[in-house]
């Protein structure tokens, strides 16, 4: 077998939630899919934003695998 990982950062709005930013999440699962690899393993962390922009980031990192 062999693995691939990925990381998809999605930042919030600094007030509110905005899902619309899983179209990012989505696009990169189903761009894998594509050519064959199957997700094995999803972790998420939520760090908080910095700046003027403000808002929290959550990193997926996705984990593949291709037989």
């Amino acid at each position: 077998m062999v693995y691939r990982t990925s990381q998809v950062v999605l930042k919030e709005k600094f007030i509110g939630h905005d899902a619309r930013n899983l179209s990012a999440l989505d696009n990169e699962l189903n761009r894998w899919a594509s050519q064959g690899w199957t997700l094995h393993t999803m972790t998420t962390t939520v760090a908080g934003g910095t700046g003027l922009g403000g808002g929290d980031r959550t990193v997926f990192t996705l984990v593949f695998v291709h037989p």
